[in-house]
């Protein structure tokens, strides 16, 4: 099934960027009652099931034989990008989120560009312009000026440090993993059955690293527990579609069809959808700092995309 339309790269980039921003804040109500290990393991496996679900009423098979339509390098590819950027990467993602909130996590989520376009020259040979590199330098700045001076926040500067240093660790893994398995994306272009098969694989390894843990960690915590309240499964639900199923397809769709760098850039709008959803729903605070901050990370955002 041909997935190629006018401007389907960027339209698609454009939409994971709004599924992901929303997914943040359900996933953050939930978070205050759910461990991360726990609310990473749930989207994973939801989503794939989900995915597994499409590709039967789309005729694809769930296996496909190594050497056949995938090679055992493609395979390799997958399954990494799967354990670092969904596995560890989620985990480490949804840590910072409870620690530091949505709307600093749009602040810090805008490095997610730079790394992907570093990540992209260093291993995709893509391009870098002196220009992207100074805006690179603009978001990083950005994301320093908003985090000088913060008011309203739950946690002292210590834990607020912290929870920053976790958010943008969990974000240059998620670039990693994605930079990782875009030759795989470039040979099946297109092809909407086999790209939503390599989201739905890559979310296999990507749930069996926070299986392992949980299973440890819930001998001593009883995690399960918190899962029997009811008042957390409409957000822990709408967020692990929102999430694995409709932002990682229209996610992996995207890059497969446009340069890893501008697609990076296109997902990069998340940072404006998260602070306006953080501010209607969570009632987040929409400071003048925060607000300048996010317009010159923008800022940094064009110049990379110009560049």
């Amino acid at each position: 099934m041909n997935a190629i339309f006018l401007y389907s790269g960027e339209i698609l980039s454009l939409l994971s960027a709004v599924f992901w921003a929303l997914a943040v804040v359900f996933l953050k109500r939930v978070g205050e009652k759910i461990h991360p290990i726990g609310v990473n393991l749930f989207k994973n496996c939801l989503g794939a099931i989900l995915l597994a679900i499409t590709l039967l009423i789309l005729g694809e098979p769930l296996i496909y034989p190594i050497s056949g339509v995938f090679t055992t390098e493609d395979y390799l590819r997958i399954i990494a990008s799967g354990i670092i950027g969904m596995g560890i990467a989620d985990i480490i993602f949804l840590h910072s989120l409870n620690i530091i909130g949505a709307g600093i996590t749009a602040l810090v989520d805008t490095v997610y560009s730079p790394f992907v376009i570093f990540f992209a020259y260093i291993f995709l040979g893509e391009h870098l312009s002196p220009i992207q590199f100074a805006g690179g330098a603009i978001i990083i700045g950005a994301i320093i000026y908003a985090s000088l001076k913060l008011h309203n926040i739950p946690v002292n500067r210590k834990r607020l440090e912290y929870g920053i240093i976790l958010g943008v660790l969990a974000i240059a893994m998620m670039a990693f993993g994605i930079v990782l398995i875009k030759p795989v994306l470039d040979k099946f272009q297109g092809e909407f059955s086999k790209l939503l098969w390599i989201a739905g694989f890559r979310l296999v390894p990507g749930s069996l690293i926070p299986l392992f843990i949980f299973l440890i960690i819930n001998r001593k915590q009883n995690l399960t527990k918190a899962f029997w309240d009811r008042s957390v499964w409409v957000p822990l639900i709408g967020g692990s579609i929102l999430a694995t199923y409709l932002g990682i397809s229209c996610w992996i769709l995207g890059m497969s069809l446009i340069q890893a760098s501008k697609a990076s850039i296109l997902n990069q709008t998340a940072t404006i959808f998260i602070l306006i959803f953080a501010r209607i729903f969570l009632k987040e605070p929409l400071t003048k700092r925060r607000i300048a901050a996010i317009s010159f990370a923008l800022l940094g955002v064009y110049l990379v995309f110009i560049g």
